[in-house]
């Protein structure tokens, strides 16, 4: 599929170069194009019943290159570095941070007419149910096709094709590598999918003040959800909102499955609060999409996500609330999980988020866990953008 990619890439500029009248037009394209990064220092940590406390220490970074336009066409690409180190204690990170070598993990062409766009190759995605994760050293990615309009007014459009998704790591000490194996975030966990997965994107604004978000994908032969998810903001001194959301999942060979979750939030001068609670009242689990930036739930927390708000039978609970001290923006997040066909679970967050500079970040979280093996986990993150 890249190979195809990279020939068509070729292909096209060949083609521009041909009808641009002068070489130094495409030498530009180049010339002029965009070139951004980030270096990275991560230490995780976390502590289990079963095996005690497990540490590491990592670091990597990413680069990223976008040419500029011409004739609506443009190229890029990032490539991701990651060295995983001194690790203590029993690995626990094997699949999500264990992860040392190099990715290309965008490689792509776009074409941009009127406000119609086409982009073809290795790209990151960030939709409701299609969305790779960047909470980790590497960011996940997928390989496919992604279109957006946005002719409609108010509207915008997305469309979907993939085929290969590149996961965190390769569970052997490694990046993972593009393949047909996708992440989910719940009980399936991970699907092989060997006619990819299509999706639909829709955001409208339309109407003042509410925000309207429909996804639907399918996952073929495997599952296919649906997302609908409506905020309205009620405009008052302590800017109010409310939000309601439903995820449905069909699957091929399991029970059906449906979420339904309600927020209302706020904030005044620097502190913001929110209030959340769902409900899985059917026989059947729920699939929030692929990848693992696909974690939309209202009630999901900050390590475990909405994994067991979206569990049959369940009912979730949450309770958040931040503020600003001088430059340190912190944030407090409490989720109960009222499940009835496993033991019940509650997790707490506590998050630190320090910009050192304009480009640095110094970003802390500590969690803690009640109802099952793990007890605590801590991320400390530095990361240097440029």
């Amino acid at each position: 599929m890249i190979k195809k990619i990279i020939l068509t890439s070729l292909v096209a500029s060949a083609c521009l170069y041909s009808t641009a009248n002068a070489a130094n037009t495409l030498e530009e394209a180049f010339k002029n194009g965009k070139v951004k990064g980030e270096i990275k220092a991560y230490y995780f940590q976390e502590d289990y019943d079963s095996t005690s406390r497990s540490s590491l220490t990592h670091f990597g970074g990413l680069l990223s290159y976008e040419t500029d336009s011409l004739n609506g066409i443009t190229a890029g690409g990032t490539f991701q570095v990651s060295s995983a180190t001194d690790l203590h204690g029993v690995n626990k990170f094997v699949s999500d941070e264990d992860a040392s070598g190099s990715v290309l993990s965008e490689a792509f062409i776009t074409y941009t007419r009127d406000n119609t766009s086409l982009k073809a190759g290795r790209q990151f995605i960030g939709t409701p149910l299609l969305a790779g994760s960047g909470s980790r050293m590497v960011r996940q990615s997928f390989q496919g096709y992604t279109v957006t309009n946005s002719d409609i007014p108010d509207t915008s459009l997305m469309v979907s094709y993939v085929d290969r998704f590149q996961k965190r790591t390769d569970e052997d000490g490694d990046i993972g590598k593009f393949t047909r194996s996708f992440n989910t975030n719940g009980v399936l966990d991970a699907v092989t999918l060997e006619d990819g997965a299509y999706s639909i994107y829709l955001e409208n604004k339309s109407i003042t003040d509410l925000t309207l978000e429909v996804q639907y994908v399918d996952a073929v032969d495997i599952f296919a959800t649906t997302y609908l998810n409506a905020k309205y903001e009620l405009g008052t001194d302590a800017n109010l909102y409310v939000v309601g959301q439903y995820m449905g999942t069909n699957y091929d060979e399991y029970e059906n499955g449906d979420f339904f979750a309600a927020r209302v939030g706020g904030s005044y001068k620097d502190f913001n609060f929110k209030l959340s609670a769902s409900s899985n009242p059917s026989d059947g689990n729920i699939e929030s999409g692929l990848g693992y930036g696909a974690d939309y739930a209202l009630t999901a927390s900050e390590i475990n996500g909405g994994y067991y708000a979206y569990l049959k039978d369940a009912k979730a609970y949450q309770i958040g609330v931040g503020t600003k001290i001088f430059s340190a923006n912190i944030d407090l997040l409490h989720s109960e999980y009222d499940l009835k066909n496993a033991k019940d679970n509650s997790e707490t967050d506590l998050m630190l988020s320090y910009n050192i500079s304009k480009d640095l970040n110094f970003n802390i979280l500590q969690a803690y866990f009640d109802g099952g093996d793990k007890n605590y986990e801590t991320r400390a993150k530095l990361t240097y953008k440029f």
